[in-house]
């Protein structure tokens, strides 16, 4: 029997914009914390005696990762072959970098590495274990597979999937892990680079198999529980859209009558801090007051904090900055990322006026509809325009008599 560890997309190097800034040599804290989780998921994999770790793709978040992020993610891998760990890798849309026809990836750079025990994908494959067959599923869209519509590019991913699924021997679960869309999903950030070309896989498209867990779509949501699909979602809370999300891994025993099992990920919290100041209250103390509501019911320890404040009117003072942050760090937060304030304008209605006559008279009028209407010939505008002038100047001069 086998235990294997399912993990989402790692995106090393997003949300540095909201990180602490590292000084001199040392890296962004959002770096540091997906680093750390990285060991956590070597933790939970010794800890469950695993031998196997399946990342879902998009390991790093720029196709053209700074090397200090490659040279992070390598360090994590030779750590995996100490502990006589294999791990897979599925290429995911974040990896790979697309000049015309031509695709590069920088998974090709850590193929090079040749570490023995780490093996990288960008086809769909199958892989075999003790009472388990893994088919592993890259990222494709419309425009790799070459495709003029996207109807038949999931034609020819469905087609490839009986053959893989029957590769699986009879008694063996069966399990699809990739990086595409599932029909129905959620999106919330930045998944996909282009929605045109993205593949939205209908639910029958996996009835070959037991278990279905995809990468790619952030945001963790079951999609079918029998058999069971699903977006497993990122490995951590990367910005402040993702906040009410609850990351996992998976943890795949093939000994245990449930299969699986899934881990909540010690994500750092991020805590969005919005307020409207209303009229009369002194706004260091409302800010204040609320943010010690908001710790109450969900805890500030920790925290990456965001502070957006809206005042009332123009002649309302300014928060005082420095005491609500050192009420916020007095809370054990770990970081304030931005503290901005703005303010409700008043606006004072003018009186209408009419500054010019937009009125034509009624040849002009003629000649303006018969540009915009469609005639046979030239000759038969001309005419048309002809007619009616001489309409509207025996119709004037009878008024005027």
């Amino acid at each position: 029997m086998s235990v294997s560890i399912i993990v989402g997309d790692v995106h090393l190097g997003k949300g540095v914009s909201i990180g602490k800034p590292g000084i001199g040599n040392a890296l962004n804290s959002r770096i540091v914390d997906q680093s750390r989780l990285l060991d956590w998921v070597l933790d939970q994999a010794e800890e469950h005696q695993a031998d196997t770790l399946i990342f879902t793709g998009d390991i790093y978040e720029e196709p053209r990762p700074d090397y200090r992020l490659v040279d992070l993610f390598v360090k994590f891998l030779k750590k995996c072959e100490v502990n006589n760990i294999e791990t897979h890798i599925i290429s995911g849309n974040h990896d790979i970098k697309r000049t015309g026809s031509h695709y590069t990836s920088v998974l090709d750079v850590i193929a090079s590495a040749e570490i023995p025990m780490t093996h990288i994908y960008k086809k769909i494959t199958t892989i075999n274990k003790d009472g388990v067959g893994f088919t592993l599923m890259p990222f494709r869209d419309r425009s790799s597979l070459g495709c003029k519509t996207n109807a038949e590019a999931l034609n020819l991913i469905a087609g490839q999937i009986p053959f893989e699924a029957a590769t699986i021997p009879d008694e063996s679960d069966r399990v699809l892990v990739g990086h595409l869309a599932i029909d129905g999903s959620i999106f919330v950030g930045d998944e996909s680079d282009n929605m045109a070309n993205e593949l939205m896989c209908p639910l029958h498209m996996f009835m070959d198999y037991d278990y279905v867990w995809m990468g790619h779509v952030h945001k963790p949501q079951a999609r079918s529980q029998k058999p069971y699909i699903a977006h497993i979602g990122s490995l951590d809370i990367s910005d402040f859209g993702e906040t009410d999300h609850v990351k996992n891994i998976i943890i795949f025993d093939t000994s245990d009558p449930k299969r699986f099992k899934e881990i909540p990920v010690p994500s750092r919290p991020l805590r969005r801090v919005r307020f409207t100041v209303p009229v009369g209250f002194n706004p260091t103390e409302y800010v204040s007051n609320q943010i010690k509501t908001m710790h109450e019911a969900r805890s500030f320890k920790n925290a990456i904090v965001r502070i957006e404040v809206k005042l009332p009117d123009a002649d309302v003072d300014n928060v005082d900055r420095s005491a609500v942050e050192k009420m916020v760090y007095g809370l054990g937060a770990f970081y304030i990322c931005g503290f901005s304030e703005s303010r409700s304008v008043s606006v004072v209605p003018l009186s209408k006026q009419e500054l010019m006559d937009n009125t034509i008279g009624p040849k002009d009028a003629v000649k303006l509809y018969a540009e915009q209407f469609e005639f046979k010939s030239d000759d038969a505008k001309s005419e048309y325009i002809r007619i009616s002038h001489n309409i509207i100047e025996k119709y004037m001069c009878k008024t005027e008599k």
